[in-house]
């Protein structure tokens, strides 16, 4: 199969795209060769091994299979500087590599759905081992978190097939231009945790309230949970609030896709693009058509039969005759027609229609009243939320003796 695709490639050198959109350093493969490569497999790993065969790569050449295009990143130029170890700050900021560098390779690897699921997964990775593996102490969260995000990322870049440093160097800048985005999802699964009464994390943001910690000699004040209106909330008073939100919003979900496969079950019920109870009564129109014409054909033969009694001329009479044919004829044709309506008439299950659209009615009466719950705690909810996110990205402070 490897085989194959480096045939492909190679044979369709023409359609990829070198130094693309005038980027040096950045090949893309996409349209007609992506979907023939696609074709024969989409499985990554075999995929980027083919291309590094094709064109011929080396190790420290990013490929990037995407869902509509393959990006080829050229980092070998990408070099690292001597960084300053007594400063911290400068040192660890994208780990001496370039920031424009380092963003230009990010916009590259990832585009905005691919984005939002990255983060998304790297967060509740940082949920799941802070706080379902490891159940961590306030203490032990505040010293370690932003290095436990940064190696956690790392660990999510696994087809990131590049030297570790500028691994790190990238995982810095993802975080760095992600922060907030990580810790509202970290609040997000705290906060749902909470509202189905986990002790451990109920307990676990009591600690900010001001709480005063010793270490040492040293007294520290915790963080409060403050909104950005500077807003004071006592963490056991919101716990009804998370609570009665999520459960309120789960409700809110239940009944949505509750209410979607009830019309799709009416969907399947339709006739003609209508419901069976709209359908029927199309039917029982269209009957009460043919019932009148079938009226009116035996009152006009009745009065052909009634004129021809007194006709003497031969001529007339065969007209009459004829016309009385025609409409007996008609009548007949008329009669199949309101047999065949009578019978699908009587086929048709409108309970089964009728009990789905009374249910359709009972559900959205539901869902309109959970979502007004929704309206009116979503403002203190995330007025809430924002409060644990300021929390989450603060620290104590030293309390002056």
């Amino acid at each position: 199969m490897i085989e194959k695709i480096i045939q492909l490639i190679q044979e369709n050198e023409k359609l990829i795209e070198f130094n693309y959109n005038g980027i040096k350093d950045l090949i893309v493969i996409q349209n007609l060769l992506f979907s023939k490569i696609i074709s024969i497999t989409t499985d990554k790993e075999l995929i980027k091994k083919s291309v590094r065969v094709a064109l011929k790569l080396h190790n420290q050449e990013l490929v990037i299979v995407k869902k509509e295009r393959i990006v080829i990143k050229i980092v070998i130029n990408i070099h690292r500087r001597e960084i300053d170890e007594t400063n911290p700050s400068i040192a660890n900021r994208c780990n001496g590599y370039s920031v424009d560098e380092i963003e230009d390779l990010y916009n590259d690897y990832f585009d905005t759905d691919s984005l939002e699921e990255f983060i998304a997964d790297v967060s509740y990775d940082v949920f799941k081992y802070l706080f379902v593996r490891k159940r961590v102490s306030n203490d032990y969260y505040e010293k370690n978190v932003y290095p436990i995000i940064q190696k956690l990322i790392v660990d999510k870049l696994d087809d990131f097939d590049v030297d570790i440093n500028l691994k790190k160097g990238f995982a810095g800048y993802i975080l760095r231009v992600n922060f907030l985005d990580v810790f509202e999802y970290l609040a997000e699964d705290i906060l749902e945790s909470i509202a189905y009464r986990n002790e451990y994390l109920m307990n676990w943001i009591k600690y900010y309230h001001g709480k005063v910690v010793v270490d040492g000699n040293q007294r520290y004040e915790a963080p409060y949970l403050k909104n950005t209106e500077g807003q004071i909330y006592n963490p056991s008073a919101i716990f009804a609030t998370v609570a009665m939100w999520h459960k309120t919003n789960e409700k809110v979900l239940t009944l949505t896709k509750r209410l979607q496969d009830t019309k799709d079950k009416i969907f399947v019920l339709k006739i003609d693009n209508l419901s069976p109870r709209e359908y029927k009564k199309e039917l029982v129109l269209e009957r009460q058509e043919f019932e009148k014409n079938i009226a009116v054909i035996n009152e006009k033969i009745e009065e052909l039969m009634d004129e021809r009694i007194f006709v003497k001329d031969n001529d007339i009479k065969f007209d009459i005759n004829e016309e009385i044919q025609e409409l007996r004829q008609a009548l007949r044709e008329d009669k199949a027609e309101l047999n065949e309506i009578n019978t699908e008439v009587t086929s048709i299950d409108t309970d089964t229609s009728r009990s789905l659209e009374e249910n359709i009615l009972r559900i959205e009466k539901n869902l309109k009243h959970e979502k007004s719950i929704i309206k009116q705690t979503t403002k203190l909810y995330t007025s809430i939320k924002s409060a644990l996110i300021k929390a989450l990205t603060s620290k104590r402070k030293p309390i002056d003796k």
